[in-house]
């Protein structure tokens, strides 16, 4: 009877069974390895992304509106920036109700955001101030486009003044300015600021009475810009 011998059955099966544990060893180590790796890599990007965020903060300005700020600018982000300036600080300063306080909180917080202060003293000279108080008017502006060519910039709008019984004043608004590069702060958070702000034009687009509380300062001031 021609049988096998057991000792040259195990020592096979032996070897087949190390093979299959190395095997399962080294596929345990390089699943260990990949995901090593992985949760590596979704670190540095969770890393990378907390950076930016803490760079790139949420900030709340002080009439309560949510603004994201940013270290490097794109085209994009540059444009919407500057333009957001503009707007702002248009409104700040042309914005005008008959109230003393109101009136120089405005024009100081305008002060953050671009040169406004040469044509505040031209304003105050003429009185225009108190007479935006004394006869109860109203002065409000509409932006119709903004436009940048270098480091300049332009705005273009409408004026609007109204005082009491019905006196009105439209008026075409251009002002021409530079728009340099400023660091951050909590009261200028567009990373720029305006430049050598001029009015180019304000002309009379219609008027519904020929008394309207300073429209003389206004005009004059028009005339010494062109000069």
């Amino acid at each position: 009877m021609n049988q096998k011998d057991p000792k040259r059955l195990v020592i096979p099966y032996l070897r087949s069974v190390d093979v299959n544990t190395r095997t399962a060893q080294l596929m345990m180590i390089g699943s260990f390895v990949f995901s090593l790796c992985i949760s590596v890599s979704a670190f540095v990007v969770y890393r990378d992304g907390i950076l930016k965020q803490k760079d790139n903060p949420l900030v709340m300005d002080k009439n309560g509106e949510i603004r994201k700020t940013y270290d490097i600018y794109n085209d994009g982000y540059e444009t919407v920036s500057k333009k957001a300036l503009v707007l702002r600080g248009h409104e700040l300063f042309f914005r005008l109700e008959p109230d003393e306080r109101q009136i120089f909180s405005n024009i100081q917080q305008s002060f953050y955001l671009g040169d406004f202060r040469a044509l505040y003293e031209f304003y105050q000279s003429q009185g225009y101030y108190n007479n935006i108080v004394q006869r109860n008017t109203i002065q409000y502006i509409k932006p119709d486009s903004i436009v940048f060519a270098g480091g300049k910039g332009r705005f273009y709008g409408k004026e609007y003044i109204r005082g009491q019984g019905g006196q009105s004043v439209e008026k075409f608004l251009v002002t021409q300015f530079d728009v340099i590069e400023r660091d951050r702060t909590d009261n200028n958070l567009y990373g720029f600021y305006l430049d050598k702000i001029k009015i180019i034009k304000n002309n009379l687009v219609s008027e519904e009475s020929a008394k309207n509380a300073g429209l003389n300062s206004i005009n004059a001031l028009t005339e010494k810009e062109h000069e």
